[in-house]
């Protein structure tokens, strides 16, 4: 028994050694460029666990650290009031995540970069979008429903009607044709709720004669 006890005492002591060398210590280090970090450090003087990083510039960090860069789950808020908040991998917004803009949309989606993937906004009136984006604009094919219920689907390139796409209007009237910057452009057909078809070609949204 007495050669048990010791045997288990002597284990123990292996793990709290080993428990004490990779314990990950809390404090706080400012660095060159004034930047200030408050958190954990794994035994190599890393950020490693979770802590959290403010820049001189206004910007700051607060989450999960690996290999001294955010890993893992972490919000990162600009000075210039953007949020996100979700998934890093070595110190890049990837996988799924929240972006609040300052003017109050929310977009949510799954990130290979922040900004740029799937996903869905919603503004504060109750606009959504639905599909690509690339760096926080709607781009690619997706969808748009408006407050009152207009509808468009099609092509978008940086946040703009753009290409050939389809227009609902909540009057039951259709455009189906291309656009520029969020006007008929192009060739197209507009049908009038009425039944009333205006087909043809189209310059900053006036059909031409």
């Amino acid at each position: 028994m007495k050669r048990s006890t010791k045997m288990i005492v002597s284990l123990l002591a292996c793990v709290l050694v080993a428990g004490a060398a990779t314990a990950q210590v809390a404090e706080t280090k400012t660095y060159r460029d004034g930047s200030v970090y408050t958190g954990q450090f794994n035994g190599k003087g890393k950020k490693d666990g979770k802590g959290r990083m403010e820049w001189p510039n206004g910007n700051s960090y607060e989450g999960e650290w690996k290999k001294d860069m955010p890993n893992g789950e972490g919000t990162f808020t600009y000075a210039n009031g953007i949020v996100y908040q979700g998934q890093w991998v070595d110190n890049v917004a990837k996988g799924h995540g929240t972006i609040t803009m300052p003017n109050g949309c929310v977009i949510e989606g799954e990130w290979t970069e922040m900004g740029t993937g799937e996903g869905t906004a919603t503004w504060p009136d109750g606009t959504r979008y639905m599909g690509p984006f690339v760096d926080g604009a709607a781009h690619g094919t997706g969808v748009k429903i408006f407050p009152n219920n207009d509808r468009y689907e099609g092509n978008f390139q940086r946040g703009h009607f753009y290409g050939e796409g389809t227009y609902q209007f909540h009057t039951g009237a259709v455009y189906t044709g291309s656009w520029l910057n969020d006007m008929y452009n192009g060739q197209g057909k507009l049908v009038e709720a009425d039944g009333t078809v205006l087909e043809g070609t189209w310059r900053a949204g006036k059909l031409k004669n």
